[in-house]
């Protein structure tokens, strides 16, 4: 059997493959790491991605993510991956209850990506208020220009959503 340090290394092969576009080989890899190490938690992470991303197999992703959180429970991405699959499949409550759990429990979240999602789930349930207002939060933490500009325009898409009630209850807050 290979060291652990030599699957460190595959990983970090497969996580270049992921970034070059090649998933399939990428996934390969993974699978030969766990089949070693079914402990390796950042592996579980990168093929949940896989599944959910590339596959669309949500229910291996999300069997992944939890066996990324499980072994490696300091590790941000597969919380922040998971929460990203929960409201693409439409399972807010439960996403909710992720994030609640993931900023009280996680010591270095991305708050900003967190109040972003909490913002998406708002809008998607037509809260355009509490939308606007995660969205201007996730912006408030946020240093990536992009980013910021992504909140800005959910901001107005938001705004412009609202009824013209909606819009004086923001203002009046």
């Amino acid at each position: 059997m290979e060291s652990l340090s030599f699957y460190e290394n595959q990983f970090i092969k497969a996580d270049s493959l992921i970034s070059e576009g090649n998933s399939a080989d990428a996934k390969e890899l993974l699978e030969e790491i766990l089949s070693q190490y079914p402990d390796f938690g950042k592996a579980h992470n990168h093929l949940g991605w896989i599944y959910y991303n590339k596959l669309s197999d949500y229910e291996k992703g999300i069997y992944h993510y939890k066996l990324a959180m499980k072994f490696e429970p300091k590790y941000p991405a597969p919380y922040l991956n998971y929460t990203y699959l929960l409201i693409d499949i439409g399972r807010y409550e439960e996403a909710k209850e992720h994030i609640s759990f993931t900023m009280q429990t996680l010591e270095n979240f991305d708050s900003s990506s967190y109040n972003s999602e909490l913002g998406r789930m708002a809008e998607y349930e037509n809260n355009y208020i509490a939308a606007y207002k995660y969205y201007n939060l996730a912006k408030k933490n946020a240093l990536n220009p992009n980013f910021i500009d992504n909140m800005k325009a959910n901001m107005k898409r938001v705004k412009d959503k609202m009824s013209i009630f909606e819009k004086l209850k923001l203002k009046l807050k």
